[in-house]
């Protein structure tokens, strides 16, 4: 009788390694691909929430700038006071303080600033250790 070739006898797996190894591949981007679609849904979600928060925000701010706007007008101002029956009028001018700013003259600064001003127009030499 014959002895048989061990060689042609199929053993293991009827798919072949890289064929799996492919297909897991595949599987493994799909489901990178979906997981990525539901986090961009989500994240826009999200996004449009904040937009409607946004231009809320944006409205109510717009409607105090318009409140603070009318009730700082001079016509407000003079409602406000009659209102209130406050009488303003103009100060006397020996009743205004007027503020300058000082100038410093050379004359007013001691003498060791001027010293110093002196020094510091000296060229200077940079010593490295």
């Amino acid at each position: 009788m014959a002895k048989r070739n061990r060689r042609k006898k199929t053993e293991g797996f009827v798919i072949a390694l890289p064929w799996v190894a492919i297909l897991m591949g595949v599987v493994v981007l799909m489901l990178t691909y979906v997981w990525l679609d539901a986090r961009g849904q989500a994240l826009g979600s999200r996004i449009k929430f904040l937009e409607q928060q946004r231009t809320e925000i944006q409205k109510r701010y717009d409607f105090e700038l318009w409140k603070w706007e009318t009730l700082k007008s001079p016509s407000s101002i003079e409602k406000a006071l009659s209102q209130n029956r406050v009488a303003m009028i103009w100060p006397e001018e020996n009743r205004l303080v007027r503020l300058q700013e000082p100038e410093l003259a050379q004359e007013s600064l001691p003498p060791y600033s001027r010293q110093m001003a002196q020094l510091s127009q000296l060229p200077r030499f940079v010593v490295n250790d």
